[in-house]
């Protein structure tokens, strides 16, 4: 079980390209794909916990959109 302040570390050591915990919470948020979303993680005090063995897949597959304007588009519900 992991939290937004230890995803940067695990993404790296998984090969992955590191993103900041905030942009981790970012994504959680506002990504449709995200896999667990944010009211049925588990809560500890004030931290959100996630299964590291269900984020990893959905970082691999992710594609990063530099650059691609999302002030354009609707916010998700």
């Amino acid at each position: 079980m992991i939290s937004f302040a230890d995803m940067p570390a695990r993404l790296e050591a998984a090969g992955l390209r590191r993103l900041s915990a905030q942009r981790c919470r970012q994504l959680a948020e506002e990504d449709p794909d995200w896999p667990v979303p944010l009211d049925q993680a588990l809560r500890v005090g004030r931290m959100r916990l996630f299964d590291w063995r269900v984020l990893e897949p959905y970082f691999r597959a992710r594609r990063s959109r530099q650059g691609q304007r999302t002030d354009l588009r609707p916010r998700p519900e």
